[in-house]
């Protein structure tokens, strides 16, 4: 028999929309997750952050879920075992010219890479510009990085590559980084919030989040239009795009909201909560 929901996977990101103001997993939300995954839903987790970084909340939620799309869709895994399913990263060749790029203007970068390949998160490549942010997170990270001259000559693709500076000139950086590499990689500029910094992320160039959710579909054989996409910053946006219903949460941007077929509360008032108690009443 078809089954009676209207949609089947859910898929929520972290920070700024399940997670609170305060950078925690309000009680309400978890309580609604465990109401929809009981309702046969599946739940995904779909965020910037490593794996290893997403392990806390995934505790902390405490359900039985199949995978988590991590690294913005670069890497999606198998949540009890930590299992990479898919992987996604810059080819090398690629990775090591960014690399270069970054550098040529005195950056510190990371080279974020896959922990279930290589054992650890990766590389911190050093550089005279330094900002303050790069020893924040280092500290306050979960992430297992080897600080390093250059980059190892057997060191595996990475994921990810990021800077960290200041808003204004990522920005600047950003438009020089699209115009040099234009097609042949994806990049977002962020601003962090559980580690107050700003940052350029950049992946292979079909990377998304929504890149990592029709992996999922595929693989459990799921229409792409039966799924619920949440979120509020621009990394969202593809996935709001494209799902069956794409949700911006109250406290997202306008250009986040502007894709999205609803908008539902902020972060600090539960919109996800709010959001699944309306999906299951449906």
């Amino acid at each position: 028999m078809p089954s009676a929901r209207k949609y089947d996977l859910l898929a929520i990101d972290l920070d700024g929309t399940l997670l609170d103001s305060a950078h925690a997993l309000p009680s309400v939300n978890r309580a609604a997750l465990h109401r929809a995954h009981d309702a046969g839903m599946r739940i995904v987790l779909c965020t910037g952050r490593a794996f290893t970084e997403t392990r806390p909340v995934l505790d902390q939620i405490g359900l039985d879920l199949d995978a988590a799309v991590t690294v913005f869709g670069a890497l999606v895994t198998e949540v009890e075992s930590g299992r990479t399913l898919y992987r996604t990263a810059l080819p090398l060749d690629m990775a090591r010219a960014v690399t270069d790029w970054f550098q040529r203007d005195g950056y510190t970068v990371l080279w974020l890479t896959d922990t279930d390949e290589v054992g650890f998160d990766g590389y911190v490549l050093a550089g005279p510009n330094r900002h303050a942010a790069v020893d924040t997170w280092l500290s306050l990270s979960p992430c297992e990085v080897r600080e390093v001259p250059r980059i190892p000559a057997d060191a595996a693709a990475p994921v990810r590559l990021s800077i960290i500076d200041e808003a204004g000139a990522l920005e600047a950086v950003s438009r020089r980084l699209r115009a040099d590499f234009d097609g042949r990689l994806t990049h977002n500029v962020l601003h962090a919030p559980p580690y107050r910094l700003s940052l350029i992320e950049a992946f292979a160039p079909q990377v998304s989040k929504w890149y990592g959710i029709e992996k999922l579909c595929r693989r459990w054989d799921i229409d792409p239009r039966r799924t619920v996409a949440v979120g509020d910053d621009v990394n969202d946006v593809q996935m709001l795009e494209h799902a069956g219903l794409g949700v911006a949460m109250g406290n997202a941007g306008r250009a986040v909201q502007a894709v999205a077929d609803r908008v539902i509360g902020t972060n600090d008032a539960c919109g996800v909560a709010e959001l699944i108690g309306e999906l299951l009443a449906e």
